[in-house]
């Protein structure tokens, strides 16, 4: 009996035994699932292959190690294995597949210890290896995919070691064919698509930038949309040519170049566009630099694009949230597009879909701010020809005709060179009042030659002696058309209707914030005398300073002493 016993509890310990192991190769193992998405084969394990001719000889078990803890060199030969478990039979119309990504250089694939595929010749160095193709998808033949344990070895051959991504940075998915086929085509599809959007916004941004005195954030934002447009083109492109495995080495080198410029771009345009401080450019290059030579140090190169990923969307957070609470224009839109980047990235979206949908909320708000400037465009337009308008009949006006033409008559009579002269002065400043009507700005020198020649008129009419003088004028600084003309013809009417002689002095004062006008005259005023605030003339000369330098003028005017005093202030950009 105890014997009995003794040999049933062996028993039991050896099928426990044969549970717990069993339990530890399937955990090890990967299960395939016959339907979905394809999945990457993990748990490999590593061997230095000796490159000898002839089948391949499997080395015993013990051999080998754990991928994950061996310390892998950067070229030569190797074996890498795997063991999958197919639990149930594959149907007739279901294919499995292998998908190989980013795998450099060259590579045989043995399932169960039989080549099913190659790729590329593998070779002992650089010159007798031969790259493989850049795509590589098998079909696996339903004669080797019957349910049950399978072992997948790749014979590898890496000597074209060009650029810092490795052989090991690749991954090979196993699952149905059809699935992961489909999945390749959505995915080139969507950069395609994406090519399409950001060719239109680059094209779209350069018009703007042509088209409306070559601001610099249109420049900028489409060289962001081409930096991006290139990302995708370069990730399409071995589509279009016989591409090897080697040319992920190129893909990597842009992709960083790409990576680096999006990151640093993007702050850089919104400090453009809500017109922060340009101090704050050379800090966002630095920093981004700093981050990606750390995080390909520190986390390996598989992490520098999740890395520069989270810190475009950090920089572009704070910027965006200080524009928002600063209340800038446009500020909120483009926040809601910071916030579609962030959950892109946390859906793990690659860098190229998030910074496609960054770009298309900017290009949005773009697009509402040229839509809102060419509203403004057009009304100001609008109220230019209103000013215009006004001006033609603030000078040409029935009462100043008039009393002219009946000094003209005058003149003829008394002294006919007089008059001549008179008519000449007459012509002289209709003739300028016509050329420069239909003109947002001229310079004070034209401003000033319009002002002498009505105090020319106004001599002659009134037999009185008025005198213009000027102090510190810039000949061809611009200014709107005909507002110190307007200030001499109020101040004539208001102030010298009891005086022959008169003096405007027009001085020009410049300080590091701006430049300041100053007309003075030495008239008398009255309480019934002042001119009106409100008034045609000086309404006309706050519309014509709104037109030109919409919301950087001030203007005053007031008596002193000895006359008047009227101060234009224009602000510094």
């Amino acid at each position: 009996m105890l014997g009995f016993l003794k040999i049933y509890s062996v028993k039991i310990l050896l099928v426990f035994l044969l549970t717990v192991f069993n339990s530890v190769v399937t955990s090890q193992a990967n299960i395939v699932p016959l339907d979905g998405e394809p999945f990457i084969l993990k748990n490999w394990f590593i061997i230095k292959d000796s490159l000898t001719e002839g089948n391949l000889k499997i080395p015993p078990g013990e051999l080998w190690t754990p991928i994950s803890s061996h310390t892998l060199s950067d070229s030569g030969n190797w074996l890498i294995k795997t063991d999958i478990i197919i639990s149930d039979s594959v149907k007739k119309e279901k294919i499995l597949g292998l998908f190989v990504k980013n795998m450099i250089s060259s590579f045989e694939i043995f399932w169960d210890g039989k080549e099913i595929a190659q790729n590329g010749i593998l070779g002992s160095n650089r010159n007798t290896e031969q790259p493989g193709e850049y795509f590589f998808n098998i079909p696996l033949s339903q004669n080797i995919t019957h349910s049950g344990n399978h072992s997948i070895i790749i014979r590898i051959s890496n000597h074209h070691d060009d650029s810092f991504w490795k052989w090991y940075y690749g991954g090979i998915e196993i699952g149905s064919y059809e699935s992961g086929l489909s999945i390749q085509y959505k995915t080139y599809f969507q950069s395609f698509l994406i090519i399409g959007l950001l060719s239109v916004s680059f094209l779209f941004n350069i018009f703007l930038y042509f088209a409306r005195n070559r601001k610099l954030e249109h420049l900028l934002f489409s060289l962001i949309c081409f930096i991006v447009l290139l990302d995708s083109v370069v990730f399409v492109a071995p589509i279009y040519f016989n591409a090897s495995t080697t040319f992920i080495h190129l893909q990597y080198y842009l992709f960083s170049c790409f990576t680096l410029l999006f990151s640093s771009m993007l702050p850089i345009f919104f400090i453009y566009f809500f017109s922060f401080s340009r101090k704050l450019i050379l800090l966002i290059v630095v920093l981004n630099i700093t981050v990606m030579v750390l995080s390909a140090k520190l986390s390996g190169i598989l992490s520098v694009f999740n890395i520069m990923s989270l810190t475009i969307l950090i920089i572009s957070t704070a910027i965006v949230g200080w524009a928002v609470k600063e209340k800038r224009e446009n500020s909120i839109v483009i926040l809601l597009g910071i916030a579609a980047g962030w959950i892109s990235y946390l859906f793990n979206i690659a860098f190229m879909g998030l910074a496609t949908i960054m770009v298309i909320c900017v290009s949005f708000s773009i697009a509402r701010q040229f839509a809102k400037s060419e509203r403004a465009v057009g009304e100001s337009k609008l109220k230019s020809a209103h000013l215009e308008n006004e001006l033609l009949k603030k000078n040409i006006n029935p009462h100043f005709l008039l009393n002219t033409l009946t000094s003209i008559i005058a003149w003829l009579r008394k002294e006919p060179e007089s008059a001549i002269k008179l008519v000449e002065a007459l012509a002289a400043e209709f003739r300028m009042i016509n050329q420069i009507s239909s003109l947002s700005v001229i310079t004070i020198k034209q401003e000033v030659e319009i002002c002498r020649t009505h105090l020319e008129i106004m001599n002659y009419r009134r037999k009185s002696n008025f005198k213009l003088e000027t102090i510190g004028l810039i000949d061809d600084e611009p200014i709107p058309p005909m507002i110190f003309h307007t200030l001499i013809e109020n101040g004539l009417t208001h102030g010298y209707e009891n005086k022959t002689d008169g003096t405007f002095t027009l001085s020009r004062n410049e300080s590091t914030n701006g430049i300041q006008y100053c007309m003075l005259n030495d008239g008398d005023f009255n309480e019934n005398g002042n001119p009106d605030s409100s008034g045609i003339g000086f309404n006309y000369i706050k519309g014509r300073l709104e037109e030109v330098f919409s919301g950087r003028w001030s203007f005053s005017s007031h008596q002193i002493d000895d006359g008047w005093e009227t101060v234009i202030y224009i602000r510094n950009k």
